[in-house]
């Protein structure tokens, strides 16, 4: 090789470098589901807690503070807890009422029931402009 192209070959390979591989490397890829499926999701799980925790009382004369509890009773929640929602469920010590939270990145929903039905329920948008909302108040039964 001759000595010139030996000394320009090391700049050539940065040069290449730069152009190449570093844009491909700082390039932000969108994967996964859009903030209003997110948000769909969401309501969902929400739902189907409160059905199953429902379905758990009639059969148990109690609510349940685990999670595991209610997949058997809704098999379609494991699907909506597959995009990394956190839950949290609380039971009171009687077992009659129970205080659910579910949150994705996009939205956070809380719920408590007690024998009577829906006693509180909380709405909070984490993305605005995102074309989330909140979903509209159900029946409280």
């Amino acid at each position: 090789m001759p000595a010139n192209f030996q000394r320009i070959l090391p700049f050539f390979l940065i040069l290449m470098l730069a152009l190449f591989v570093l844009p491909a490397l700082f390039r932000k890829h969108k994967s996964g589901p859009s903030s209003g499926t997110k948000a769909t999701q969401t309501i969902q799980a929400m739902d189907l807690i409160d059905r199953g925790e429902r379905a758990y009382k009639a059969a148990h004369g109690r609510f349940t503070p685990h999670l595991a509890d209610l997949l058997p009773l809704e098999t379609k929640l494991a699907g909506d807890l597959s995009i990394g929602l956190d839950v949290r469920l609380d039971v009171s010590t009687d077992g009659n009422g129970y205080l659910a939270q579910v949150a994705s990145d996009v939205l956070r929903l809380v719920r408590a029931r007690n024998e009577t039905g829906v006693i509180a329920r909380s709405c909070l948008v984490l993305k605005s402009g995102s074309g989330v909302a909140c979903p509209a108040r159900a029946s409280s039964t």
